[in-house]
């Protein structure tokens, strides 16, 4: 039954059950260490990773995630077990590279990915609760243009090499931190590089990114296929997510219902509602929020690997530039990156109507 649910997870049941685990194990995560409502934050783990390669100087954001690396290694090996390891782009990598940039701006202004707005519900925030409406608003917004045809051009086969470099990068880095080498920049003194132990974070990673593949779990895409398409399948998993969060949060005494004492987070609801509308939009336009992307280009999918490539180098910028919020606000040049992410993408929508 168990190997069923995880191989073939099509019933509304099974992904129910892979989206409870999902939250389980984030919860988890937070319980033995990771930041508050980070057990599984794509975007967090991304400005992390891009400290410990000194893409920016705060040590107190750098940490070399293993959940972020056993992400991108669960997926691969759950990808080329099933014979669902196909290396295909040549699309769109320069939008989709850019578009990647955006909505990780657009997490680091809300403080955390479409995941992390889901754990931050699920502990009472309320501003988490409304990065998730402005999340489901800009999904919905985008369905607009999904139904007028949105869409980028036929992808091709390439070299399938290429699609094995991010697996295969991600592994020698887990592997030289797993020895302690001084090749990584040092962990800082801070709640940003806050961490539950090595080996469970890998373990952790290599589950998410498995189970993701295998269910396709992604917050957007499952209220997209709602909205479009009027199949809550996909979101029996999110809806499942965010109760057993919530109520492991209720027993382990984390659950807060709070807008003002959230931790590590604003209580700008404004911006917390347009950043994350925003990256809902963004996100159904080149097909995946943060951890949806590192899942399909650990499968084979480049546009899907550039989008990585652009979230990676805007985490670095997020900290050099001063674009991410804080718990102190949201950062002018934080509003600055949304509008323009906001101007790219319905320029992109309006480029690309009738293309599909």
């Amino acid at each position: 039954m168990i190997r069923k649910v995880f191989a073939y997870p099509e019933s509304a049941g099974a992904l129910a059950i892979l989206g409870g685990l999902f939250g389980a194990a984030a919860v988890g995560l937070t319980a033995l260490g990771n930041p508050a409502s980070s057990g599984l934050c794509a975007s967090c783990f991304l400005v992390n990773v891009a400290g410990a390669l000194h893409m920016h100087a705060n040590s107190s954001q750098s940490y070399l995630r293993p959940e972020l690396l056993g992400i991108v290694l669960g997926a691969f090996f759950a990808a080329f077990s099933s014979r669902e390891f196909r290396v295909r782009g040549g699309s769109s990598p320069v939008l989709h590279f850019v578009g990647g940039a955006f909505i990780l701006l657009g997490c680091e202004v809300f403080i955390g990915c479409p995941i992390k707005a889901l754990l931050r519900t699920g502990g009472g925030g309320g501003a988490g609760a409304a990065g998730l409406l402005g999340l489901a608003a800009g999904v919905a917004f985008a369905t607009v243009f999904l139904r007028d045809g949105f869409g980028f051009r036929e992808k091709t086969t390439i070299p399938e090499t290429a699609g094995l470099a991010l697996p295969a990068i991600a592994f020698l880095l887990l592997f030289a931190a797993s020895m302690n080498t001084d090749l990584f920049a040092a962990t800082g003194i801070g709640v940003g590089a806050n961490h539950a132990p090595f080996v469970v974070s890998a373990v952790a990673g290599i589950f998410f990114g498995a189970a993701g593949q295998r269910s396709r779990f992604c917050v957007t895409g499952s209220i997209r296929t709602a909205v479009l398409a009027r199949d809550f399948r996909e979101g029996a998993g999110t809806v499942a997510f965010l109760a057993v969060a919530l109520l492991l949060n209720v027993a382990l005494g984390n659950f807060h219902p709070t807008v003002t004492l959230e931790p590590g987070a604003h209580t700008d609801l404004t911006w917390a509602f347009l950043a994350m509308a925003m990256v809902g939009f963004g996100a159904i336009l080149i097909s995946g929020c943060p951890f949806r992307q590192l899942v399909l280009a650990s499968t084979g999918e480049m546009d899907a690997a550039a989008a990585v490539a652009g979230m990676l180098l805007a985490a670095s910028l997020s900290v050099t530039l001063g674009i991410g919020s804080s718990p102190a606000g949201v950062a002018p040049a934080g509003k600055l990156a949304v509008l323009a992410g906001w101007i790219f993408f319905l320029g992109l929508g309006v480029r690309q109507r009738g293309a599909a």
